[in-house]
């Protein structure tokens, strides 16, 4: 689907580019690239220094105030969206101000789900404030936004069950830089990629390690427990701080199998970029791949999906080239061309509302 004219889309994040916290960043950096690949006007509003007012050829205006402030700053981003004809916006901190200067300026708003932890805040913030994030989501999924674009079909399954699903969501799958993963000749190790925190189930990994000294493990990550995990890691862990999505596709292309036991996940990137290496994949993920898919992140089913795995190369092999094939389906010009497609409806709509 063309436009007759380029759209003014302005994209609001709590980060952005050159600053990073996860996979998040990465998938509004993507998306606004290949926005404008198709010839549309992108602006990102974000926090951060304001003196970094471009990033890889995409205008940014960052504020300087924490992401939590930035729940409140909604007259600033409707002085922004004055001219833009679509207002996109991204779970978390910048789903509230998207949604309130959308509704001031009567301008469609788009939120793309990124989170979806639930239960599992508890887990990751302790028994009080993890319950007050867990309200804040589901007070944010219940906003009514013009549109919200789910990423996989698992993470809209559990907006049904919490009962915040609507006729009009979509999903819409991200994609990957496929030209820049694929599978080496000789591939020998069971690697985990992330944030070390007990959502993405590092510690099911460190266990599992342990308990499989003759496998070897290579760790590469980020976070406050970093310095604490190089202690204390068995002899069979190879650890390594995140640099770069270059260096883990090196990694992940000599990784035999790729494990991600997160135990909460809206669609994982991670987990499609071993795909598309020729990893088998072991993880609890809501999205279709070969491996062992698991139904608890704990140290003894990651362990037994492993061991089985590692025991048997040539069923490792064939899931792995498998997934290499699946992943081909994971294109970032598919995703943005859909979601231009979204936009265009939207904006039907929207005229249709005014002139009637």
């Amino acid at each position: 689907m063309s436009t007759t004219r380029p759209l003014r889309v302005l994209m609001v994040h709590e980060r952005f580019p050159p600053d990073y916290a996860g996979g998040g960043e990465y998938f509004v950096l993507e998306t606004a690239r290949h926005l404008q690949q198709r010839g549309h006007r992108v602006d990102v509003l974000t926090c951060g220094d304001p003196s970094i007012t471009h990033f890889e050829g995409i205008r940014t205006t960052r504020l300087p105030m924490s992401r939590y402030r930035f729940n409140f700053a909604w007259k600033t981003v409707a002085e922004h969206a004055r001219d833009a004809d679509i207002i996109q916006t991204f779970s978390y901190h910048a789903t509230y101000p998207s949604f309130r200067a959308g509704r001031a300026l009567n301008k469609p708003v788009v939120c793309g789900v990124l989170a979806l932890f639930d239960e599992v805040w508890r887990e990751m913030r302790g028994p009080v404030v993890g319950r007050m994030f867990q309200r804040m989501e589901r007070f944010l999924l219940g906003l009514p936004l013009d549109r919200r674009v789910f990423i996989s079909d698992g993470s809209r399954e559990v907006a049904r069950k919490l009962g915040l699903a609507r006729d009009e969501d979509v999903v819409l799958e991200p994609g990957i830089s496929l030209a820049d993963y694929r599978s080496a000749p000789d591939k020998h190790d069971v690697v985990f990629s992330g944030k070390l925190d007990v959502r993405k189930g590092i510690d099911a990994v460190l266990q599992a390690a342990t308990r499989l000294p003759h496998v070897p493990f290579r760790i590469i990550g980020w976070g406050e427990r970093f310095d604490e995990i190089a202690q204390a890691k068995p002899a069979n862990v190879q650890l390594e701080r995140f640099r770069d999505r270059s260096h883990l596709a090196e990694v992940l292309g000599r990784a035999r199998i790729f494990l991600f036991p997160s135990k909460a996940e809206t669609f994982g990137l991670v987990v499609a970029e071993a795909m598309a290496s020729g990893c088998a994949v072991v993880s609890t993920l809501p999205i279709p791949f070969e491996g062992v898919h698991l139904r608890e992140a704990d140290a003894e089913s990651v362990t037994d999906a492993v061991k089985r795995l590692w025991s048997d190369p040539d069923a490792c092999r064939a899931a792995g080239i498998a997934n290499e094939r699946a992943a081909q389906r994971y294109s970032w010009p598919h995703h943005v061309e859909q979601l231009e497609g979204i936009y265009l409806e939207l904006l039907r709509q929207h005229s249709k509302n005014t002139r009637s």
